[in-house]
């Protein structure tokens, strides 16, 4: 498996521009690699952290909490 080809593969997945050959190419390697994957899950839960701490966060009604 060339990590070049996953992480290319992979770049289209997060960037929701996969075509349907490279769709079945990123299948077909993680079908059949366990390192790919592994990768694929790392990049992934990566991918929603990030996605997560760039909206900006709102508080309840914009008010501040008060005890």
């Amino acid at each position: 498996m060339k990590m070049e080809k996953l992480q290319h593969l992979l770049g289209l997945y997060l960037d929701g521009g996969l075509t349907q050959e490279s769709k079945e190419s990123l299948e077909q390697l993680l079908l059949s690699s366990p390192v790919a994957r592994k990768e694929f899950w790392q990049q992934t839960n990566l991918h929603a952290m990030l996605l997560q701490i760039s909206r900006p966060m709102h508080s309840v009604n914009n008010k501040r909490f008060t005890a």
